[in-house]
């Protein structure tokens, strides 16, 4: 069954609705106020206090050791790390954010000018934003009633699919309000063509599918 993108919005995938988590990868700036001597500010060469989330999704910091950054948003990393530091420090002043965001990302596929793979960050991307940064459809070969979302469900080997219909004023609203996750595919089919019955049948099982994602960008 594929959804219209507008049944979406009704159940969430709202801008209010979206938070970034920190994933593996992601580099995060940490910043500590008023202990230079312990904590120096380096602001000639910020990129040290950089630390990437491992492959485990922790990060280390002194005094604090191992701590797990993964699936926490900044605030709330934020604060574990402010209580954490408050054990030997009084009142600790903590800045921490994203720098480098590494670890989630959409594709953009078929008939799009410029194909490619954008990681999400934590300013939350609407469908038309993503196809405005791909440079749009492509306007001699796509057919813009058929813009597909496909979306893994979450802790489920399997995915739910959406349509946007950007020939519509009404489908076109709709992809301003449609915020995109982690891993959402869109794919826009050609027009007069059949091709979107050929590439469905490859997103099942959708684990399976994201191994060929590149070949499949690659091909455009």
């Amino acid at each position: 069954e594929v959804l219209d993108i507008s049944e979406s919005i009704g159940k969430g995938h709202t801008k209010k609705d979206v938070s970034y988590r920190i994933g593996n990868g992601d580099q995060i700036a940490i910043t500590i106020w008023g202990l230079p001597e312990i904590f120096p500010v380096n602001v000639m060469n910020p990129d040290i206090n950089l630390r990437r989330v491992d492959s485990n999704g922790n990060i280390y910091f002194p005094y604090i050791g191992l701590i797990t950054a993964f699936g926490k948003t900044q605030d709330e990393l934020r604060s574990e790390m402010t209580l954490r530091l408050s054990e030997f420090f009084n009142e600790p002043q903590l800045d921490v954010s994203i720098a480098r965001f590494n670890s989630q990302k959409i594709y953009l596929l078929g008939e799009i000018t410029q194909p490619q793979k954008i990681f999400i960050t934590d300013v939350p991307l609407s469908l038309s934003e993503a196809l405005g940064e791909a440079k749009g459809l492509r306007t001699e070969t796509s057919e813009g009633s058929q813009v597909y979302i496909v979306r893994q469900l979450k802790e489920v080997n399997f995915a739910v699919i959406y349509r946007a219909n950007l020939d519509s004023p009404a489908g076109f609203a709709a992809a301003n309000n449609f915020y995109l996750e982690d891993n959402d595919i869109i794919y826009v089919n050609a027009s007069r063509t059949t091709r979107w019955n050929r590439v469905i049948s490859q997103f099942f099982p959708f684990s399976s599918f994201l191994n060929s994602v590149d070949s499949l960008l690659q091909d455009n």
